[in-house]
């Protein structure tokens, strides 16, 4: 039996409707979107402060999925589409919407 494909713009339709507007298509890759969105609130750091703010900071979580905010995966996942974390500063976390995860 063959499934039903979801178009992409569908997805991102019901992700703006929610307020995810910062989420556009990737360029080049027809079935694939990228963009920042705020994380969650557990997930936020301050800022630093001082000469720390000159340094580099290192997230070794910046691809957990529980950064995706819980919304924004389940309108992505109601059409079948994956959306991953794959990077973050302080309050926010890039995501990738991809049909089959990256």
């Amino acid at each position: 039996m063959c499934e039903e494909r979801i178009p992409l713009s569908t997805v991102l339709d019901t992700i703006r409707a929610l307020g995810y507007d910062g989420v556009d298509r990737t360029e080049g890759y027809p079935d694939e979107a990228c963009g920042r969105v705020p994380l969650p609130e557990q997930h936020r750091q301050q800022p630093p402060k001082g000469l720390r703010r000159f340094l580099p900071r290192v997230y070794r979580d910046a691809g957990d999925p529980n950064l995706v905010p819980e919304d924004l995966r389940a309108a992505v996942e109601q059409h079948g589409w994956t959306v991953q974390a794959m990077g973050r500063n302080d309050r926010t976390v890039t995501v990738v919407i991809s049909k089959n995860g990256v």
